[in-house]
C-alpha cells in the first residue's frame, strides 16, 4: 500500500501525480496532482464498472501560510468519501442528486418565503381597503380611516401584525373595549364598522381581478361581524323656532368677533333653502350663474357620490342676490365668495362653528329674557326643512330643493338631467322665499 510523504508531494513537478492508497479493498485512492500554477491538487479516486471516477477533495496546503488543507485533513475526508460510497455507490451520481435536491429545497423554501410575506396582516388587510377605497369615498373618510389605523398600530401592534386569518373576535374586542369604556361608544362602533367592512372586503379581494396588492389574506369568517356595540343612537332633533331664526338673522352680525362674510354666509345658508354648508363653502364664483340666477353645486353624497359627482342647481332669489352682491364687494377678487384669506381657501367649518357660538354667549342671544338653546349650523338645515313642511312646500319638492335622497338607479339612468326640473325648483324657492319673508321680515313678530 503506497503511502505519501510530505517530502514526496514537496518533489512533484507540474503534471506529475501522486497516489496515497485508502486502506481496505475497493475503498479508493488519494491522488495528488501539481498544476501549473504551483498548487497541488487532492482528489479521492474511485473506479465504477472499470471506469475510473475522482472528486476533488481540496488544495495541499505545502508551507503554514498557505491555503488548503493539511495531509492527515485531506486522509481524513477522503476516509469519509470512501464510506459515503459504501453507502451510496457512484458519488457523482450521488453528489448530482444531493446537488439537485438541494436547489430543490432552495426553491421549496423560497416558495415557503414568498407565501408567508405574501400573508396578509391586519395592518395590510387596513391598507388595502383604504386604498381600494380612495377613489370611491370622500377623502374626510380616507383620513379618518387612517387616522384610527395608525392609532391602532400605535395601542395594539401585536393585533395588528397578525396574519389577517389568524385575527379572532377576542382580538376585535380587545382593540375596542377599551375606547367603549371611556364612554366613546360612538368612536367604538365607528372602530367596529372600520374593521369589519375591511375583512369583508379582505375576504373576496384575492378574487378581484386586477387587484393591484399581492397580498393573500385566506380570511373564512369576519371577527367584527358578530360585535355589537352597546351605544344609544344620538337623534339630533334642534330646530330654531321662528322667532330664534328672526333673532339669528337680525343679530348674527352685531356678535362680538363675528365677521361679515361668515355673517352672510349662514344667512346665504337660509337664504337658499338650507343646503348643505360643506358644498356651498366650497363652491367657486364660476358655479355663480347670476344672469340667470342660479348656483350650480355637485353633491357627492349617497352611493357612488365621490366617483359620481351629481349636478344640483339651486334657484337665487333675490334676497340670496343681495347677499352674494355684498360678498362680491369683498371677495369678487377671489377664487370663491366664502373666503376670509388672502389665498382663496374655503373658510374652516370651526370657523362656522366658533362664529355660532360667539353668537350664543353673546348679549343678543335671549328672547323674552330667556337664552336661546345652542344649535349648530346643521341645525339651520333642519330648521329650513321643518319650515318648509310647516308652511305647506310639497315633501317631494323641499327633498329636492335641499338633494335630500338623491342618487338610486332612478335618478343616476332616468332622472339625470336636474336643469330640466328647474322650473319647479324655482316655483319651490319662492314659496321658500314668501316664508321667510313671513318670518323674518315682519315687524309685528
Amino acid at each position: 500500500m503506497a503511502v505519501a510523504k510530505p517530502e514526496e508531494l514537496k518533489s512533484l513537478a507540474v503534471g506529475e501525480a501522486l497516489t496515497d492508497s485508502i486502506p481496505g479493498k475497493g475503498n479508493g485512492a488519494i491522488q495528488f496532482i501539481r498544476k501549473p500554477s504551483g498548487r497541488i491538487l487532492a482528489f479521492y479516486r474511485y473506479s465504477v464498472g472499470g471506469a475510473r471516477k475522482r472528486i476533488s477533495i481540496g488544495s495541499y496546503r505545502e508551507k503554514q501560510r498557505d491555503l488548503g488543507y493539511t495531509l492527515n485533513e485531506i486522509r481524513e475526508k477522503a476516509f469519509d468519501l470512501a464510506r459515503l460510497r459504501q453507502q451510496h455507490g457512484d458519488l457523482s451520481v450521488y453528489f448530482e442528486k444531493a446537488k439537485e435536491q438541494q436547489k430543490n429545497n432552495e426553491i421549496e423554501a423560497k416558495k415557503i418565503k414568498d407565501a408567508l410575506a405574501a400573508r396578509g396582516t391586519m395592518s395590510d388587510l387596513l391598507q388595502d381597503y383604504m386604498s381600494e377605497r380612495s377613489s370611491k369615498s370622500k377623502p374626510s373618510s380616507i383620513k379618518e380611516m387612517r387616522r384610527l389605523h395608525n392609532l391602532m398600530l400605535e395601542s395594539h401592534p401585536h393585533i395588528l401584525n397578525l396574519h389577517a386569518a389568524e385575527v379572532e373576535t377576542w382580538h376585535i374586542k380587545e382593540i375596542i373595549i377599551p375606547i367603549h369604556a371611556r364612554n366613546a361608544k360612538i368612536m367604538a362602533e365607528r372602530y367596529r364598522r372600520f374593521i369589519s367592512a375591511a375583512f369583508n372586503y379582505g375576504a373576496k379581494s384575492e378574487n378581484i381581478i386586477g387587484r393591484s396588492s399581492a397580498k393573500i389574506y385566506e380570511i373564512k369568517a369576519n371577527p367584527a361581524a358578530t360585535i355589537t356595540v352597546d351605544r344609544i343612537e344620538r337623534k339630533i332633533t334642534r330646530a330654531l323656532s321662528e322667532p330664534e331664526l328672526k333673532q339669528l338673522w337680525h343679530t348674527l352680525d352685531l356678535a362680538n368677533r363675528v365677521g361679515p362674510v361668515i355673517s352672510m354666509l349662514l344667512k346665504f345658508v337660509i337664504a337658499t333653502g338650507g343646503q348643505r354648508i360643506s358644498n356651498i363653502i366650497e363652491s367657486e364664483w364660476k358655479s355663480y350663474d347670476l344672469e340667470n340666477k342660479v348656483l350650480h353645486l355637485h353633491h357627492s353624497k349617497g352611493k357612488g357620490g365621490h366617483f359620481f359627482k351629481r349636478d344640483h342647481p339651486v334657484p337665487l332669489t333675490p334676497r340670496a342676490l343681495e347677499i352674494l352682491n355684498f360678498v362680491h364687494r369683498l371677495n369678487g377678487n377671489k377664487a370663491r365668495p366664502w373666503t376670509t384669506v388672502s389665498d382663496g381657501r374655503p373658510i374652516a367649518l370651526s370657523s362656522i362653528k366658533n362664529a355660532i357660538n360667539r353668537w350664543l354667549t353673546s348679549d343678543h342671544s335671549f328672547l323674552d329674557g330667556n337664552k336661546i338653546t345652542p344649535f349648530t349650523a346643521r341645525d339651520l338645515r333642519r330648521t329650513c326643512t321643518q319650515l318648509m313642511a310647516k308652511y305647506g312646500v310639497n315633501d317631494r319638492q323641499s327633498d329636492e330643493i335641499q338633494a335630500h335622497g338623491i342618487g338610486g338607479i332612478v335618478e343616476d339612468h332616468y332622472r339625470n338631467n336636474p336643469i330640466v326640473t328647474l322650473p319647479r325648483r324655482i316655483k319651490t324657492m319662492q314659496q321658500w322665499e314668501e316664508i321667510l319673508t313671513k318670518i323674518l321680515d315682519n315687524k309685528t313678530q
